[in-house]
């Protein structure tokens, strides 16, 4: 009955070994941050190991947070989904308010150019002087709705940016949430999810 007591005695000796580490680091007691220390301090996962290992003197729950992202992203899916939604939010919130300020530039120049119009209708001669203090004040505005549309369209185009790199995160997470993080091959979650999609593609099997 004697050997059947050393792995419980190492799993304790383990245990104890990661909340000293955890305590000696301020790290909070948390169940995914047992999770990150119990794994690495084990030795079941080298990567895993070297990556708590760089860690700084006091690291922050986001740097842990981060490795749990990588390592267990099968734990941190409410925590991924949540972050990609809260930029997503952001960023379309952002486009909009783009969106409307080009929308203002535009209704601006249109009142320009129609109270410039009804001017010139209104008087049957118009000095030299007059035409090209409405022809520079013409060139002023239009320049200014050019250059704010282009400002818009770069603006864009980063937001656009951002957006797919929140696209990427979110494949890559759906990526390693599918794979075991030791051996890299697909795990039970995504073995039961190809069985389902076979399973709904095609009745006959």
């Amino acid at each position: 009955m004697q050997p059947a007591a050393v792995p419980t005695e190492r799993s304790t000796d383990i245990a104890a070994t990661v909340v000293a580490t955890m305590r000696q680091l301020g790290v909070l007691g948390l169940p995914r941050n047992y999770e990150i220390f119990y794994e690495a301090l084990s030795g079941t996962n080298r990567e895993l190991s070297l990556a708590v290992v760089s860690l700084t003197s006091r690291p922050t729950q986001d740097e842990l947070d981060q490795i749990g992202r990588t390592f267990f992203a099968h734990n941190h899916g409410p925590g991924i989904v949540e972050h990609a939604r809260d930029v997503i939010a952001r960023e379309l919130e952002e486009v909009a308010s783009l969106l409307r300020s080009e929308r203002s530039h535009i209704e601006k120049y249109g009142r320009i150019l129609d109270e410039t119009s009804s001017g010139l209708s209104g008087r049957s001669l118009l000095s030299q002087d007059l035409l090209q203090k409405i022809a520079s004040a013409m060139a002023v505005a239009t320049n200014s709705t050019i250059d704010h549309g282009r400002q818009v369209a770069s603006t864009l185009s980063d937001k656009t940016a951002e957006l797919e790199s929140v696209k990427s995160k979110l494949e890559e997470y759906k990526r390693l949430a599918d794979t075991d993080p030791l051996t890299h091959i697909w795990n039970r979650r995504a073995f039961d999810k190809e069985i389902t999609r076979i399973y709904n593609s095609d009745r006959g099997i």
